[in-house]
């Protein structure tokens, strides 16, 4: 059986983004390789982990979420409004408010701290 084990963010300052998910997310560090530039694992507390770890090479920034390669990660609630009120509440940058589609699936995209695409959804029904 395969399972998603964690998802890795390469960042310009591990530090700063690694402070932004826990303050934000409240996301628990657990592991930091404590090196000049360190490596974290974050916890979501359905036991998915983030790795958040330093960049070698910078990459110009796209803006859309249709850009090739992977270009966002989406987090499933079923509080949407209260995350919602939290990203605002902390300042993160929204580039689609709130909406409910026609099927009445929820979403919200976002920014973290260095710019990365993110999105909450709720949906009605499962889609499995």
């Amino acid at each position: 059986m395969l399972t998603m084990e964690h998802i890795g963010i390469c960042a310009k300052d591990t530090m700063r983004l690694k402070d932004w998910y826990v303050k934000v997310f409240d996301f628990k560090i657990v592991y930091d390789n404590k090196k000049e530039k360190p490596t974290y694992f974050l916890l979501m507390e359905d036991e998915n982990m983030i790795e958040i770890y330093p960049m070698e090479h910078a990459v110009a920034p796209k803006d859309t979420k249709k850009y090739q390669g992977i270009r966002h990660i989406a987090f499933g609630t079923d509080q949407i409004e209260k995350e919602y009120e939290n990203l605002l509440k902390n300042d993160v940058e929204i580039i689609e408010e709130l909406t409910t589609s026609s099927k009445g699936i929820k979403t919200a995209w976002f920014k973290d701290l260095e710019g990365n695409i993110m999105h909450f959804i709720q949906r009605p029904e499962p889609l499995y």
